[in-house]
């Protein structure tokens, strides 16, 4: 473990040393530019986790100081079957950013996606009853605490329980326990999690008023019962004119007004956009690339298009900065191109462009407009 972690931190001392001629090779940090505003986070993939000379551990260290796991602490990642663990990934993504001071994010406690079959089923593969599934649940937020609690203090304990017209999900969690599911995963949480955890809700479509106008309703419900919770997530997994400008303040002012504060938790753009596909419902049925879907398969953007991608970021950090009092974290999906989800999804095969780092890891047009808009305040 700690000859892995000092080869990363190595590592991306070298490709930060070996890229000092230029601005474009040696930006300014982006946590520096936010510095009293909010965090700015960034994820990192299993296949960062398992490659300690990844160059894109040079933007993490220089840019980011807040990180989230991309899947090595999901449940199916972290515990594939009932007594068969995987720590190795964890454990590395947990002391890689110990090491470097950043504030860490645990991802994800209870989501019905990516959450194994046996979690649900007896040994005869028959559902479990309520109180059986609770004692499961209770079970794996008990080591998550005590294997990290004293490291990471930001929980993402629900993902993705309400639909986009504010009712529940029909998830397996759901249909064993209840529209109580999430009240009692905040009920465990609050009890096993240390006690300075902060817990968060987390869900994609905030900005839709079904959803949105359910969590502040799910919030209220909760204080009034003296249940924590601490904040929400939105996702941000926008596109180039979804959501509008207006709709992200009112979501933000609708969540400020309960009393918690805001996480921007994945925020990328899909340039290329998901025609019907709204939201990030990762269960969907994909399409396969063609030229009508994938028009830049070189990874190459004409100006125009990098001129527009990079307003509608800076566009975005106008509004987060307008509400910064707000907002704990501002967290990237992801950390270049190369790696975005969004090659995937919805369109198998597609190139796509999300974040602010090209495929090559240089800040792309995009960064140096959301520099700009903290220079402005």
């Amino acid at each position: 473990m700690k000859l892995w972690i000092t080869t990363a931190i190595l590592a991306s001392a070298i490709a930060l040393t070996g890229c000092q001629e230029t601005d474009e090779n040696d930006p300014p940090s982006l946590h520096e530019a936010f510095e009293g505003k909010f965090l700015i986070g960034g994820t990192l993939s299993d296949s960062m986790l398992e490659n300690a000379s990844d160059p894109g551990f040079a933007i993490v260290s220089k840019h980011f100081n807040s990180l989230s796991p991309e899947n090595c602490m999901k449940w199916g990642n972290m515990n594939p079957l009932l007594d068969q663990y995987e720590w190795e990934l964890s454990d590395r993504f947990v002391e890689y950013g110990h090491n470097f001071g950043q504030e860490m994010v645990g991802h994800v406690l209870f989501w019905h996606s990516q959450t194994p079959d046996w979690v649900f089923e007896d040994e005869n593969g028959a559902p479990l009853s309520k109180e059986a599934l609770l004692e499961r649940m209770r079970e794996r937020a008990r080591l998550m605490a005590k294997r990290w609690g004293d490291r990471i203090k930001i929980w993402d304990v629900v993902n993705e329980s309400i639909e986009g017209d504010g009712s529940w999900r029909k998830s397996k969690y759901q249909q064993i326990l209840g529209d109580e599911f999430t009240e009692l995963a905040f009920r465990i949480a609050m009890e096993e999690l240390p006690t300075d955890a902060i817990l968060l809700y987390n869900d994609y479509g905030m900005t839709d008023p079904g959803r949105r106008d359910a969590v502040v309703a799910m919030i209220q419900d909760f204080k009034s019962k003296g249940i924590r919770i601490d904040g929400v997530g939105m996702q941000g997994h926008w596109e180039m004119s979804y959501p509008a400008l207006s709709e992200i303040e009112d979501s933000l002012t609708a969540f400020a007004a309960t009393g918690v504060k805001v996480h921007i938790t994945e925020l990328d753009l899909d340039l290329l956009g998901r025609g019907k596909f709204f939201g990030a419902n990762v269960d969907i049925e994909r399409l396969k690339a063609d030229p009508a879907t994938n028009p830049y398969p070189d990874g190459n953007l004409p100006p125009s298009e990098e001129k527009r991608f990079a307003e509608r970021y800076a566009e975005i950090f106008d509004v987060l900065l307008k509400h910064h009092e707000k907002i704990d974290r501002v967290t990237f999906w992801g950390v270049s191109d190369l790696t975005t989800w969004l090659n995937g999804f919805p369109v198998e095969g597609r190139t796509n462009f999300a974040l602010l780092f090209d495929r090559q890891f240089k800040p792309k047009p995009a960064f140096y407009r959301v520099l700009e808009t903290a220079r402005k305040r």
